[in-house]
């Protein structure tokens, strides 16, 4: 699909949030959300070395969970969903770039995500 044919059913607001990332065998690696919506999140992986342990294991259609500490939460927001897309850094360079597609399931979480997002 063409970036000009790519749109959001809810938009994203910019941001720049330290959150945890959990993939399906409960591994956890620390994230930086670059971008959080109603729908997913724009994440970067906080791991500078882009090799091998630097999120190859991570595939479109992953299962994961993002966890999200804010000061407005008692308790961390834990967002379950899907890898959309990623885009893999470079040694020494930029850093992996994930898309992260919601599956909501909760009213409460739903509302929580709202509240962060306000």
């Amino acid at each position: 699909m063409s970036v000009r044919d790519h749109f959001r059913a809810h938009g994203r607001k910019r941001m720049e949030l330290e959150a945890t990332l959990l993939d399906q065998e409960g591994r956890a690696r620390g994230v930086t959300i670059r971008d959080l919506g109603l729908g997913g999140a724009g994440i970067e992986l906080l791991e500078r070395d882009n090799s091998a342990s630097a999120g190859n294991e991570l595939t479109p259609d992953t299962s994961v969970t993002l966890e999200v500490t804010t000061p407005s939460l008692w308790d961390p927001l834990r967002l379950n969903g899907t890898v959309a897309w990623i885009r893999r850094g470079t040694p020494g360079g930029r850093r992996t770039r994930v898309g992260i597609r919601f599956e909501h399931h909760d009213a409460g979480t739903l509302l929580s995500l709202f509240q962060i997002l306000s």
